[in-house]
């Protein structure tokens, strides 16, 4: 069975993969988008409101939560810039989605390395956040199963 390249050689429209996976990327953008404009555009980042963290008390006139919030907004910040990557591959360069799908991949377990390497513990939450570390666990299982099926040719599923 011969795969997809993740850098093909041209850089075309045209994926020789299933049309499913370039169905599952235009679903997968949808909530990504919800979580970049709630980190980019809302009061609090989504820090509170989604994210569960408590917010700290105001000390000496200095705001703690201005510091986290504009944290949260940089974040969103990154999260546009994939974001827009992503619409520029969906639109133009469909060769790319399996790219595509290992920087999904990655994003992941990038987050889970930051849980691992930084997390606070739970007195600084309310409740589990949902994108907290079960639900990147359970989205990397998800990125990796679809970014290896992107890399199945079209007509070696299909024998076509």
């Amino acid at each position: 069975m011969k795969y997809l390249k993740i850098f093909p050689a041209e850089a075309n429209n045209y994926y020789e993969g299933n049309s499913y996976i370039l169905w599952l990327t235009y679903l997968y953008l949808l909530p990504m988008a919800f979580r970049t404009f709630t980190h980019l555009f809302t009061y609090d980042a989504g820090m509170n409101r989604i994210a569960s963290i408590v917010i700290f008390p105001v000390t000496n006139n200095l705001d703690p939560n201005k510091i986290i919030y504009l944290l949260g907004s940089l974040f969103g910040g990154s999260q546009m810039i994939i974001m827009l990557i992503s619409l520029g591959i969906l639109v133009k360069y469909k060769s790319f989605l399996p790219l595509l799908w290992i920087i999904f991949c990655l994003d992941h377990f990038m987050r889970l390395l930051t849980f691992a390497l930084h997390y606070p513990g739970s007195e600084y939450t309310t409740s589990n956040a949902p994108g907290g570390y079960i639900g990147s666990l359970v989205l990397l299982g998800i990125t990796s199963i679809i970014f290896y099926l992107s890399l199945l040719r079209k007509k070696d599923v299909y024998g076509s």
